[in-house]
């Protein structure tokens, strides 16, 4: 197991990603029941943060609502490859929520909001394991407001675009492994904001088949509110550790360019399918920028990344037993873009195969109950320590991880 350097290991050296990354899923219910195959459905306004484009066919009397929470529980275990020792993550829930509203100002355009927390991950080991002095804890929250505006161009042709502000949070826990005492941490929180665009196109021929493409610009969190503060460090050492310093730094939401074609088999039945590419090699590393403090100067600490971009494959059917009950079900495949030796504990990512299940009762003509479940399951990772390069700190052994996500919420138009 690498221990800190001086302090100097950067402290942000496990923030990965994959094609769903830190991705805290689909939007929606009814979206997540589809396993997220929604660039070109038309059946949820969830649909706006895939692809604005949809909007313009919303352009009619109605005002549409569609609200709900969500919670993703990753559950990851550790085999050391030395010690064969097993370690399970403390089990944690990532709360989230979404928000939608709709409201046409004529026939050809439509005005749209969208409210999520698209991003967002809570990494819990326990605080003995071998790989304490990489991680013990670390959390990242987003919000994405997306006023959005569509127009339908014709009767079969519609495009939109949005503007995004997103705000995150993060924070990160570790332990100084030099040390014997437990309570020699090192900590940091920090938050910010940026923004960026998503804009999309909508289409169909006739009444059985259409499609969509939508692009999502990267965003930049800017955080300029850094605090990083160690405990615990003996008083020899304090020059080397001070209790407080302000950093600053960036993280990188990533691009995604989306395309879609929902087909309507038979009046009751319609499939959907979705392929993405998420530009993650936008982050090459992360960069610290730590303020002088005392006698210690201003220093800048770097995290290798040189991520690869990374493909995503969705599919989703949606079946209508009866005029109250429509039953939804999904499969995707999520590439991961993280390279064998940047696999870090912080976040664990690997290919991901996933299948989920929904369903939308209507309450009344206008009112629908919305829930679904999806389950993610990932291949086997095994990390290995690079002692000759200082800015991938990690622990040797072999990784696996499932993902679990929960969404409920109502759809109500008037």
């Amino acid at each position: 197991m690498r221990q800190p350097l001086l302090f100097l290991i950067p402290v942000f050296c496990g923030l990965t990603a994959s094609a769903s990354g830190y991705d805290s899923g689909p939007q929606g219910a009814r979206v997540l029941g589809l396993g997220g195959a929604s660039t070109a459905y038309i059946n949820s306004i969830a649909s706006l943060s895939t692809n604005p484009g949809l909007l313009g066919q919303w352009a009619d009397s109605l005002t549409r609502i569609s609200i709900g929470g969500m919670g993703q529980i990753r559950r990851a275990s550790f085999v050391g490859q030395d010690t064969y020792q097993r370690t399970d993550q403390d089990l944690v829930v990532q709360p989230g929520g979404y928000l939608y509203a709709t409201h046409a100002l004529n026939k050809r355009v439509a005005l749209g909001l969208a409210i999520t927390t698209p991003y967002g991950y809570h990494t819990k080991w326990p605080s003995t394991w071998e790989g304490r002095s990489v991680i013990q804890e670390s959390q990242l929250n987003t919000y994405f407001v997306q006023p959005t505006v569509g127009i339908r161009l014709n009767d079969n042709f519609s495009a939109g675009v949005g503007f995004v502000y997103a705000f995150g949070k993060y924070s990160q826990r570790s332990a100084l492994g030099q040390y014997d005492d437990q309570a020699a941490q090192t900590q940091l929180s920090a938050s910010g904001s940026g923004f960026g665009v998503n804009a999309g196109l909508y289409g169909r021929s006739g009444d059985n088949l259409s499609f969509g493409i939508s692009y999502r610009s990267s965003v930049q969190l800017k955080m300029n509110n850094g605090t990083l503060t160690t405990t615990g460090v003996p008083a020899r050492d304090a020059g080397l550790a001070p209790a407080a310093s302000a950093f600053t730094t960036r993280i990188t939401m990533p691009s995604t360019l989306s395309v879609g074609i929902a087909d309507r088999i038979t009046k009751k039945l319609l499939l959907t399918f979705d392929f993405s590419l998420s530009g993650w090699s936008s982050v090459d590393s992360l960069k610290l920028n730590v303020a002088a403090t005392g006698n210690t100067p201003a220093r800048t600490q770097s995290s290798v990344r040189r991520y690869e971009d990374a493909l995503s494959f969705r599919v989703g059917t949606e079946y209508q037993v009866n005029p109250k009950l429509t039953v939804l079900g999904g499969f995707h495949y999520d590439e991961t873009p993280v390279r064998d030796e940047y696999i870090n504990p912080e976040f664990l990512d690997a290919n991901r195969l996933g299948v989920s299940a929904g369903l939308s009762y209507q309450l009344s003509s206008r009112l629908a109950l919305e829930a679904a479940y999806a389950f993610d399951y990932s291949q086997l990772r095994t990390a290995r320590v690079a002692p000759t390069n200082a800015k991938v700190s990690n622990v040797a052994g072999t990784y696996r991880m499932a993902v679990n996500t929960a969404s409920v919420g109502i759809a109500v138009a008037f």
